[in-house]
């Protein structure tokens, strides 16, 4: 009896030395693909960092033309008004005398002379 207990718990012992023996090695081909997943995820992110980098350059000089641009303007606007005569608006002048009178509302129904 003793010799089949023996004979059993080495037969058991050799199956899970077998088992975790390739529990072992799938763990290690599972670790290299994450290793080479690390390294194609790094790679990407290098590619978009450099992308990023080149479509950021052209942004930058369209907003400084524009920025530039905008201070020309302003410059320019500011130059203009202190060279100019200060101009004085008659009295006589009204809104109403400077826009015609409409002969038809929105709507379309004539207006009455009143």
């Amino acid at each position: 009896m003793a010799i089949v207990v023996q004979i059993l718990l080495i037969a058991v012992i050799s199956c899970l030395t077998i088992l975790l023996s390739a529990l072992g090695i799938q763990v290690f081909q599972i670790l290299l693909e994450f290793r080479l997943t690390l390294k194609k995820v790094n790679r990407i992110l290098d590619r978009t960092e450099s992308l990023s980098e080149t479509a950021t350059r052209p942004i930058a000089a369209v907003n400084n033309f524009f920025t530039d641009v905008k201070a020309l303007v302003k410059d320019t606007q500011n130059e203009i008004v202190d060279s100019l005569p200060d101009k004085v608006i008659p009295a006589s002048e009204t809104k109403s005398e400077q826009f015609p009178k409409r002969f038809f509302h929105r709507s379309g129904i004539p207006l009455h002379p009143s």
